[in-house]
């Protein structure tokens, strides 16, 4: 008979509080914007006290950053998916600028934020910027032959969207169409 393992100290977390954090974090920054929510209101609105909010987050930026992702992830993977196996750039251009709309002001204050923790910055680049480029590395590779061509196009196709981004200037489908022709 095998032993469990120990039970970490303080109350086990739950499952559930853990969601309902997510989803009021993700809520109450697109209804309020990300400067007018606190991490205890967060809580509050998930029904759980900050030191659960902050067992799991080290702070109000890595939750922010963590909800819009995985609302993201709910709303993306099937067309960037299906993108990425067509190999058709537009589309996946197409569907990633789409779905980081309601994400693109909180996503703006958490780059702005993470200039001052380095923990947010890693979390930004690990949970925003990798997996695109790598997505876009695997389209690309399907298009273009040079390996120092598909790095170039990017660096030169996401810092376009993130200058776009970060600018507060429209992510839609005719840039993304436009940015597509790039790597013609």
């Amino acid at each position: 008979m095998s032993e469990s393992p120990p039970r970490p100290p303080g109350r086990p977390r739950s499952e559930a509080s853990r969601a309902a954090l997510l989803d009021a974090a993700y809520w109450l920054v697109l209804r309020r914007g990300y400067p007018g929510v606190t991490a205890a209101a967060i809580a509050r609105a998930a029904g759980a006290g900050k030191q659960t909010l902050y067992r799991s987050w080290p702070s109000k930026g890595r939750i922010v950053l963590e909800a819009f992702l995985a609302k993201e992830r709910e709303r993306l993977d099937r067309p960037r998916d299906a993108a990425i196996q067509a190999g058709d750039l537009g589309k996946f251009l197409a569907a990633q600028c789409a779905s980081s709309r309601p994400f693109d002001a909180a996503l703006r204050f958490l780059v702005a934020e993470a200039q001052a923790d380095a923990d947010l910055l890693a979390a930004i680049r690990a949970g925003v910027v990798e997996p695109r480029a790598a997505a876009l590395r695997a389209i690309l590779g399907r298009r273009v032959a040079d390996a120092a061509r598909i790095e170039t196009l990017v660096e030169a196709i996401d810092g376009a969207i993130w200058r776009r981004l970060l600018l507060g200037e429209p992510l839609d489908e005719d840039f993304a169409r436009r940015l597509a022709a790039l790597a013609s």
